[in-house]
């Protein structure tokens, strides 16, 4: 494997692609903005407890659906809930949790930043011996739990068993290195390449958040001109869903039609065509619903026994031939 890093990104159509992709993403938002399934954990009602909810970045579908069946959980058990939108800051992550210590909350949880951008959080809050719970994250020393939706192997393995059959000559990587979930996801992918012995070349882009979609879009368009059609075997790995429809989005720009396939994490309703009709070969879906009870499980768990404890989110790798019987049995992912 020999990587370079791809950042040509083309912005001359940026203003005119970027209002039709950020118009789609807020359909999808608006969806996600509603109830999430979930409901109370063991433990019974909350009293007088009080949640302090570092978000990610809301404009993610897939931070802000995990949030909002965070959100909702707790307050069905009877806690008050604290939720701000750092928008992605790592430092303004931090703030908000300190106003959190200074309010004594009950617990609080972190999405989506790992924990040692969280570094102050983490030691005011020892400080104030208030538990911290990381949603995103596996379970770490220093956490009092964490709800895991990593799921690196599912979609990596099924990724480099294609390079593999199909001689991949050029990748595209849509990677996010500050996201726990992402740095993860993409260090497993490159082990597993090199591990493979694969001869590739990997072109690596890292996308900003907010702004992932349409910069996902103008580095897939940039990478695709760099890349003619008939110049070699490719396919495009994408961190989660917000990129991925940046990639769908991309493709389509450059008019392209032959084989390059995406593979992803994170459903939402902004990839399902690209799903059906096979442009994105795999993607797994994460029952964020349910993660909200589960955060909830774990709360209570520790407040009960003081013991840390990590729970997996239930997922699905979903593809072409199962998307359909999948909407059937799951229709409340059509609102993420």
């Amino acid at each position: 494997m020999h990587s370079t890093v791809f950042n040509k990104v083309a912005r001359r159509s940026r203003v005119a692609a970027g209002m039709a992709i950020v118009a789609g993403l807020a359909i999808t938002l608006a969806g996600c903005a509603g109830d999430s399934g979930g409901g109370g954990g063991e433990g019974g009602g909350g009293g007088d407890q009080t949640l302090g909810l570092v978000a990610f970045d809301m404009t993610s579908a897939s931070d802000a659906a995990f949030d909002n069946s965070t959100n909702k959980a707790f307050k069905d058990a009877g806690w008050e809930v604290l939720t701000q939108d750092p928008k992605g800051d790592a430092g303004q992550a931090n703030t908000i949790c300190s106003q959190y210590v200074t309010r004594q909350v009950t617990a609080l949880i972190i999405t989506t930043f790992a924990q040692d951008q969280m570094a102050q959080c983490l030691s005011q809050a020892k400080a104030a011996e208030i538990p911290v719970f990381f949603l995103a994250s596996p379970l770490l020393d220093g956490m009092a739990g964490a709800v895991d939706l990593v799921a690196p192997e599912p979609i990596n393995d099924v990724f480099v068993k294609y390079l593999e059959d199909n001689k991949v000559t050029n990748i595209l990587t849509l990677d996010y290195t500050p996201g726990t979930p992402c740095r993860l996801r993409a260090e497993y992918r490159d082990e597993q390449i090199e591990k493979a012995g694969l001869d590739i070349k990997v072109d690596k882009h890292e996308f900003p958040i907010p702004g992932q979609v349409v910069d996902a879009q103008n580095a897939t368009a940039a990478w695709l001109a760099a890349n003619p059609e008939g110049s070699g075997n490719f396919a495009i790995w994408s961190c989660f869903s917000d990129s991925t429809a940046g990639a769908l989005a991309g493709i389509q720009q450059a008019g392209r039609t032959d084989a390059l396939p995406i593979f992803t994490w994170d459903y939402s309703v902004s990839i399902l065509d690209g799903i059906k009709s096979g442009a994105v070969a795999a993607d797994l879906w994460i029952d964020f619903d349910g993660m909200g009870a589960q955060a909830l499980e774990l709360v209570n768990g520790y407040l009960k026994d003081g013991e840390p404890k990590g729970l997996t989110a239930s997922n699905i790798v979903l593809t072409s031939e199962n998307i359909d019987q999948f909407l059937e049995d799951h229709p409340e992912v059509e609102r993420n």
